[in-house]
């Protein structure tokens, strides 16, 4: 069995500058990393290869620097390396990324493909979905567990609601999670084999033919003017975010005259689906369409003038009935949300049709018949503006960016029921700890290493009485104090409640990244020289335990 590994070699995202001036960013000096989601997956297939005796390749595709990371990889256990080098490559996006890797993949043919589920530079998500589709391949995504049976394999997706078991047919390619493993260390004094490079001689495509372009590039300021607050002044600020809107925005839909389609996925969570057919609407020119795996009931008062529900749907065939509408109709634009699903499912589209993708995009403005995408990189302190060349054109979009709005005019409802793909079959699904609740509602707290074990029950109890939700930094997480599925940062989720509470957390540049949106940010530390303060917008200087006593005592008052 030949089991293959993608990796890549990224710039550290805190150290990387941008010249305002010049609107380029600045990569001199800058130490170059083994994406850490890609060793994780390293690390699984020289696991496997021990247990199950497979062969096993490493590929990067770069400049010839990225040989270090090849030969780490290499020092860890894996048996070749190749390198994919070739100025035609130069400016390759997500799905010429994909094109090319895929060509590799089928040129090897190996049984199991492996990677990291992102790169911290981009966050895309995008490349081993499209990579998989183009090349034939099954896949999951966020996977923490592997196991090799005959002609499948068993895994183990981290969702956002718990844990899911599927058993996959073979050949697959499977993008792993923070929780799979620790990689193991690297030995200076191994042996290293020689590297193979490919030119592009193996593949017709290049990084010119990328449907995407980048047109503007701008910084963002990840600091703010912290306050020093009384405890009678978070309480204020924690009510006054508690409120619901004062009066709900509506609007009315009119019937457009033309035939053109500006299509919504709605993907698992209701919020962000209203939210994405509020920001159509807004834009406005279009018949809107929203198809989606979420019951009409849970939609009321969607912005559209048809929804189409897919019963008993997954990934694949949700993926395959957008496919087909798409082809049928006349279709300008597509939006979806950026959540686990909503990118799996976007990126299968936009590999099997050859679309541009833009991800996890936190604005969308329209010129000349064109999507304009704002998307995050480098940790979220720069913002790329983008434009896809192909119609229609695609983008997911981050929770949290739009207002949502409401139409008191009933939508049309289609039900469509859909068959299940044959190569995936369901086996367990083990849900969280019913005290934790998704990270997004409008205050969320932050738990850091400074808050005693102990406490711990305390916020989730403070939490849950106030319709709260409570998150964690990674070392947190990995002491197993907080579920992977609640770490806010670089290596866990971006945040973006109307209040983030940071209590006993220090405030690295790997936590801050993941909490640039949040509207206002309080940080309660004992250490007033704490780094989160340069983060917040208002601080208390006070001992988290005193801190969560106090709360607690006012909340069940």
């Amino acid at each position: 069995m030949k089991i293959m590994v993608l990796v890549k070699q990224i710039p550290d995202v805190n150290a990387i500058k941008f010249d305002e001036k010049t609107k380029r960013i600045i990569r001199t000096g800058v130490k170059l990393l083994f994406n850490s989601y890609d060793k994780k997956a390293v690390e699984a297939a020289v696991r496997l290869s021990e247990k199950y005796k497979c062969e096993t390749y490493v590929v990067s595709m770069g400049p010839v620097d990225a040989s270090d990371i090849l030969n780490d990889s290499m020092k860890m256990g894996i048996n070749h390396a190749i390198l994919l080098n070739d100025r035609n490559f130069a400016g390759a996006d997500t799905y010429v990324t994909s094109r090319i890797l895929s060509s590799l993949i089928m040129h090897i043919n190996p049984d199991i493909v492996l990677s990291g589920k992102s790169s911290l530079d981009g966050e895309t998500s995008q490349v081993p979905p499209e990579t998989a589709e183009m090349a034939g391949y099954n896949f999951v995504s966020n996977v923490s567990s592997i196991e090799i049976m005959e002609n499948s394999v068993i895994v183990s997706r981290d969702e956002d609601n718990g844990l899911r078991k599927l058993e996959v047919s073979l050949p697959a390619l499977f993008s792993v999670s923070e929780k799979i493993n620790r990689a193991r260390q690297i030995d200076p004094y191994a042996k290293v084999e020689n590297i193979t490079i490919y030119d592009s001689g193996f593949t017709t495509w290049k990084g010119s033919d990328s449907p995407t372009e980048v047109i503007d590039t701008f910084s963002m300021n990840g600091t703010r003017n912290n306050k020093l607050i009384t405890f009678q002044e978070l309480l204020r600020i924690m009510n006054e975010s508690r409120k619901p809107v004062q009066e709900e925005e509506h609007l009315t839909l009119g019937n457009p005259a033309t035939e053109k389609i500006f299509l919504g996925l709605a993907v698992d969570d209701p919020r962000i689906s209203l939210e994405i057919s509020s920001k159509i609407a807004e834009i406005g020119g279009h018949r809107i369409i929203i198809i989606g795996n979420i019951a009409p009931s849970r939609l009321a008062g969607m912005a559209c003038h048809k929804y189409i529900f897919l019963e008993n749907s997954d990934n694949v065939s949700f993926s395959e009935y957008v496919e087909n509408f798409i082809r049928k109709n006349k279709v300008s634009h597509v939006l979806a949300p950026s959540n686990l699903n909503g990118r799996d499912i976007s990126s299968h589209i936009a590999a099997s049709m050859g679309l541009g993708l833009t991800a996890d995009c936190v604005d969308i403005k329209f010129e000349n018949g064109k999507m304009i995408q704002y998307k995050p990189s480098f940790g979220g302190g720069i913002i790329a503006v983008i434009k896809s060349k192909t119609v229609p054109d695609m983008a997911t979009v981050r929770k949290g960016m739009f207002k949502i709005k409401f139409t008191s005019k009933s939508y049309e409802v289609q039900n469509v029921r859909l068959e299940k793909s044959k190569y995936f079959q369901e086996l367990e699904t083990i849900p969280i700890d019913n005290r934790m609740h998704m990270l997004d509602t409008p205050i969320i707290f932050g738990i850091g290493t400074g808050v005693h074990i102990n406490d711990i029950s305390a916020i989730l109890e403070i939490a849950g009485k106030i319709n709260a939700s409570v998150g964690a930094t990674r070392r947190v997480v990995d002491m197993e104090r907080i579920p992977r599925q609640f770490q806010i940062g670089i290596t866990g989720m971006s945040i973006s409640p109307e209040l983030y509470i940071a209590i006993g957390l220090s405030g690295s540049d790997n936590h801050t990244v993941g909490i640039r949106y949040a509207d206002k940010i309080i940080a309660v530390n004992r250490d007033p020289e704490a780094n989160i303060f340069k983060h917040s917008d208002f601080g208390m200087v006070m001992d988290s335990h005193e801190f969560i006593e106090k709360l607690y005592d006012y909340v069940n008052r």
